[in-house]
């Protein structure tokens, strides 16, 4: 299930070219501040059109117009992640001519290569200003690029780990690399089958994924072929792990329902669409089969006692189906619990985790 956090208008909305007419000179095309979190958004959407980016999104997202839409619901806090907030501020500033490059050059990145490779035009589109000790809440507020946050917040400046060092996180990371297999590391080419790999930053080449279990990028299964459910790119384009209850797990197409009482069954991946509002709701637990139903809302009937069928809470709404009362009782869709919270399973939590019966507190977001 996706998890709320932070991806058709059927035309692409172009990047707007600014030039400022200086006589005979002009500038080059620059991207205002304003348009960038739309721009960008409209670069993640186009991936997932064109590129083999995880399946489960085909379920939420119909169109253009719909992933942005669900971009912008699980996108709740400040501009990309309090950037443009920083430059406002005046901590970050902000390179409009290399925002504008920048967009283009990631446009022109083939799919195995974008998310993980840099453009050089991207490299100072955001610039830190504050130095290391100094108080901060982004990476991008500091000269150094790495705002220490672990162990309060705001936290501290710090001095990044170049290429090479040892790192726990990306975040760590001088600008341009990743931690990799404990290593920071520059993108510079797709990883070949049976080479090493980090499932963290899968950079397997187009065909491969990244083994979570032997870390090799390992050629994906295709359509019959039996499988593990280790990654949701283990079985090649367009189909997935499925095998639920005493069902063998095979690589299967995945088969989108877009109306309402339509019979769905995972182990043959006739799914629901959620973009239409609906979820199947099983009433055969042997067989993992049920009928497509709209999601159930807070208060409503999540498990109906009398018919056995279980009907999934809004997936975008924190909810869980409480079924405290047993079997033998009807459910009911309730708020998931804060940290610090009596619990039985992680399902209750908003942190997602429920340790020794109690909700684990949110990981602190430093913003």
């Amino acid at each position: 299930m996706l998890k709320k956090n932070l991806f058709l208008s059927l035309l692409l909305v172009p990047l707007t070219l600014f030039a400022c007419d200086d006589g005979d000179k002009k500038s080059n095309p620059s991207l205002p501040l304003a348009e960038v979190e739309g721009e960008y958004y409209n670069l993640f959407c186009e991936q997932i059109e064109t590129c083999e980016v995880n399946p489960y999104f085909s379920m939420v997202i119909e169109d253009r117009q719909g992933c942005l839409d669900f971009i912008t619901s699980q996108t709740d806090g400040p501009g990309l992640g309090g950037i443009l907030d920083a430059v406002d501020a005046g901590t970050v500033v902000y390179d409009a001519e290399k925002g504008y490059a920048c967009i283009e050059d990631m446009k022109a990145l083939p799919c195995d290569e974008f998310g993980d490779h840099e453009p050089e035009s991207c490299v100072g589109v955001f610039t830190g200003t504050i130095a290391d000790g100094e108080e901060c809440r982004i990476n991008e507020e500091c000269v150094s690029g790495y705002c220490d946050t672990s162990e309060a917040c705001p936290g501290t400046c710090v001095a990044a780990v170049a290429v090479g060092g040892t790192c726990a996180l990306t975040d760590e990371c001088e600008s341009g690399a990743k931690c990799v297999l404990g290593e920071c590391t520059v993108f510079t080419a797709p990883v070949a089958e049976g080479q090493p790999c980090d499932s963290t930053e899968d950079w397997c080449a187009e065909g491969l994924f990244c083994h979570p279990e032997t870390e090799v990028c390992t050629a994906r299964l295709a359509e019959g072929t039996e499988c593990e459910e280790v990654s949701d790119l283990e079985c090649e384009a367009g189909t997935l792990c499925f095998g639920v209850g005493g069902e063998a797990k095979t690589c299967k197409a995945l088969t989108i329902l877009e109306t309402a009482d339509a019979a769905c069954d995972y182990n043959a991946g006739l799914m629901c669409a959620a973009y239409e509002d609906l979820t199947c709701a099983i009433d055969d637990f042997q067989a993992f089969t049920g009928t497509c139903q709209p999601f159930t809302r807070l208060d409503e009937v999540c498990f109906e006692a009398a018919t056995t069928t279980l009907t999934s809470c809004d997936m975008f709404a924190d909810l869980y189906c409480d079924m405290s009362g047993g079997f033998q009782q009807d459910g009911h869709c309730a708020a998931k619990k804060a940290g610090g919270v009596a619990c039985t399973d992680s399902d209750q939590c908003l942190s997602g985790f429920c340790d020794n019966d109690v909700c684990a507190d949110e990981e602190e977001v430093c913003q």
